[in-house]
Parts: C-alpha cells; sequence; structure tokens
C-alpha cells in the first residue's frame, strides 16, 4: 500500500482582501457559462506571467473534482481542501468512492493515514507544504516545458466562468513520438482576482485524458480549531520509517535541497541488499496533469549507506549533452561536497558518457538527456555524478571498485 506523507509549512506572506465566498454549480452549467474566446481580449503569456506574480498567498476552503480516464477505466475522486497554510496548517481528504485518504498537518507535526484499510501514519517533517496560489503559478511554470521537436502555441484570453473573470490558457502542442503523432491540449481557467485554478482539462489526440473542476470555494473561511488537530483514529496502524532511512533521506535533502519540499516518500521495500526508496514533490494535486518530480533513493542495507540517488524534475528538460568542460566542472564540485578533503583522491575519468532519464503521463514524454562523469580513486569505490544540459547536479551513484 501506498504510503503518504504530509508536510511542513512555509509561512507565506500577506493575506488578500476579503473576497466574497461562492458556490460552483454542475459542469454543465460552469461549461455553458464561459464567455466565447472570440468575445474575450487576449494577452501575452509573459504579461499573464508578471499578473500572477503580484498575487499572494490566501487562506480558502476547496472542494473539488478530478475525473481520469485510461485503458483501465475511468476514475472520478473528490477532494476537500482545508488551505490555511498562512498560519502553518493544512488538511485535505481525498475520496474515490471506497476509501477516503486523510492528511493533515500542522506546526510541523504531519500525519498521513488511509480509511477502509490498515492504513499508515507517518510523522515527518521533510517537507514543505504551499499554498494553492502558489501552486497555479507553477503549473504555469511548467506549461514551458515541451517534449523534443515539437511544436507548441499559448494563448491566453480574458473569459468569464462561474461569474468570475478568469483568465483561459490554452497550450497547444504536436510532437511525434516513436514516429506517431500526438497532439496535447491543455486548457486551464485561473481565477483573475486571486490567481487559483478553477478548472483544468487535458486532451490527448482529441480524447479527455482528465479533468479538474473546482465545486466549490470559500476565501473567507473560519475554520474550527479542531480542523488541524493531528490526531489518528483507532485502528489505523502506525508505523514510523527506521532511523537509518530517515538518516539516508536527510543526507539525500542536504546534497539535493531541491528534495526538502519532497513531503511523500514511499519504501518500496528491499531487494537483495538494496532499500528501495521514493521521494516525491509535495502532495500531487489532483489537478496537476504534469508528472511530478522524483528522486529515487538506494541504500546498502549491509552499510546502511546511501548508495544512489537520481532526481527527475518535469521542470528540468534537457535534450542536449552539457559541454564536456562544463559537465566536469560541475561535477568535480559536487564531488568535493561529496566526500570533502578526499576529493583530492579521486581521478575523474577522460570519457563522459552519455545518461537520461525522464516521465511519461498518457504517452507525455518528458525525456531528458545527461552527462555520467565518473571519479575512481586508487583504491575503493567510484563515484558517477549526473549532470544535466543546464549545469545541475540530478544524480550520483557508487560504483564498484
Amino acid at each position: 500500500m501506498k504510503k503518504q506523507a504530509l508536510v511542513t509549512v512555509s509561512m507565506a506572506a500577506l493575506l488578500l482582501s476579503a473576497v466574497s465566498p461562492f458556490g460552483i454549480a454542475q459542469a454543465q452549467t460552469q461549461t455553458n457559462m464561459v464567455v466565447a474566446a472570440n468575445k474575450a481580449q487576449a494577452i501575452t503569456f509573459d504579461q499573464l506571467f508578471k499578473e500572477m506574480d503580484k498575487k499572494q498567498p490566501v487562506s480558502m476552503y476547496i472542494e473539488s473534482t478530478h475525473t481520469s480516464k485510461s485503458k483501465q477505466g475511468t476514475e472520478t475522486q473528490k477532494a476537500k481542501t482545508w488551505d490555511n497554510t498562512l498560519k502553518g496548517e493544512w488538511r485535505e481528504e481525498i475520496s474515490d468512492g471506497k476509501r477516503v485518504q486523510h492528511a493533515i498537518g500542522k506546526a510541523g507535526q504531519v500525519a498521513a493515514y488511509q480509511e477502509g484499510g490498515r492504513g499508515f501514519v507517518h510523522f515527518a517533517a521533510i517537507g514543505v507544504y504551499d499554498n494553492e496560489i502558489n501552486k497555479t503559478k507553477r503549473e504555469l511554470q511548467r506549461l514551458k516545458v515541451a517534449l523534443p521537436d515539437s511544436k507548441v502555441a499559448i494563448t491566453v484570453k480574458e473569459a468569464q466562468l462561474l461569474n468570475r473573470a478568469v483568465y483561459h490558457v490554452v497550450k497547444k502542442e504536436d510532437a511525434k513520438i516513436d514516429g506517431k503523432p500526438h497532439h496535447y491540449l491543455d486548457d486551464l481557467w485561473i481565477d483573475k482576482e486571486t490567481g487559483l485554478l478553477l478548472k483544468r482539462t487535458f486532451h490527448h489526440n482529441q480524447a479527455q485524458a482528465f479533468s479538474y473542476t473546482v465545486d466549490k470555494v470559500d476565501f473567507q473561511p473560519v475554520f474550527d480549531e479542531k480542523t488541524f488537530e493531528v490526531s489518528i483514529p483507532e485502528g489505523v496502524e502506525q508505523r514510523k520509517f527506521s532511523p537509518e532511512v530517515e538518516k539516508v533521506i536527510t543526507e539525500v535533502t542536504k546534497h539535493f535541497p531541491d528534495t526538502a519540499q519532497f513531503s511523500d516518500y514511499d519504501d518500496y521495500g528491499v531487494e537483495g541488499n538494496w532499500q528501495l526508496l521514493k521521494m516525491l514533490e509535495t502532495q500531487k494535486r489532483v489537478y496537476s496533469p504534469t508528472p511530478r518530480a522524483e528522486a529515487f533513493v538506494i541504500m546498502d542495507t549491509r552499510t546502511n549507506e546511501l548508495s544512489k540517488v537520481l532526481i527527475q524534475n518535469p521542470d528540468w528538460v534537457s535534450k542536449k549533452l552539457p559541454a564536456e568542460k562544463l559537465a566536469k566542472e560541475k561535477a568535480t564540485a559536487f564531488l568535493k561536497q561529496l566526500v570533502g578533503d578526499q576529493a583530492s583522491q579521486y581521478k575523474v575519468e577522460a570519457k563522459v558518457e552519455r545518461g537520461g532519464g525522464g516521465a511519461i503521463f498518457e504517452d507525455y514524454d518528458y525525456g531528458s538527456v545527461t552527462a555520467d562523469v565518473t571519479f575512481r580513486p586508487a583504491k575503493g569505490k567510484g563515484i558517477t555524478i549526473t549532470v544535466d544540459e543546464a549545469g545541475r547536479i540530478t544524480g550520483f551513484q557508487y560504483t564498484d571498485e
């Protein structure tokens, strides 16, 4: 069973001016209320970015519906989100009609568990849960990610949805994957006043892959103090990762600060002498069509030491190898971070190998090309460090002697 971990919360900045709460009707009504694009005023994507930069986090209560379609069928989830991250509090409940997943965080204490099963509880403070407005900004940033050799067009128009002024963002992308044409259409409706994502649909080859719709939102919520109590119902199994695993996770976040925001992580168990872990970007919101960033972590059960880390981030699309000089310079600097003064005992191999990775959603391939730079000491294990086109370190592993 998947183990989810909640998050601590960063204290955000200023509250917005008061916004009246509103309720949201059925999906058909929503569609009928969208102003036709040819009647709306167009703005540029860059203008939208500048406008969104002005938006500040705000507390809110949201009810939403997420529907995803795949070859296995259609899955619908209902979510409730209590976003009080301005005060370090957050809660979410997601139901698929059979079971409910709960996640609660307050003042650094976090817990996640599931109804309808043994459940799982994990108290950990390894990440930061972000406000819904900041998540919208991140989703807009990710629209810039494109497949290699694809044709992309992004348009923004002002429109109306749910009796609210919104920005309607449309991304069209045409690409070829393994010689086959693929067409992607991503529509987002963003509340003009607050920056909250109200609706999103994603189509692949004219078929809707999923949709996200806000059914109800209150921008002036009065939260009961019990809403964010980190308490576990009776009968839910309480477990913690071992101190050895926690130590490895701490080491990963030290070397890769970006992973401090990866607040979920899964334990895939032991295979031979290796324990497999995966750290995941802060609670994947049900509306996001893009794969979330992940860090694959392997530790040696014989020594309880970190053996390998590989980060896959859809924001870091690297289409070509970095310059060999850049790759070696960045890898050498990271080697010193790993082994300190012992770095002088390692010699870099002359040949830089080609590497890569990526993530796939509905045939949408976020591929990444990287360079592997290997260092070897006179005696002992070598270290291979992975560098992407921008000079970022995306992972490393210890190699055989």
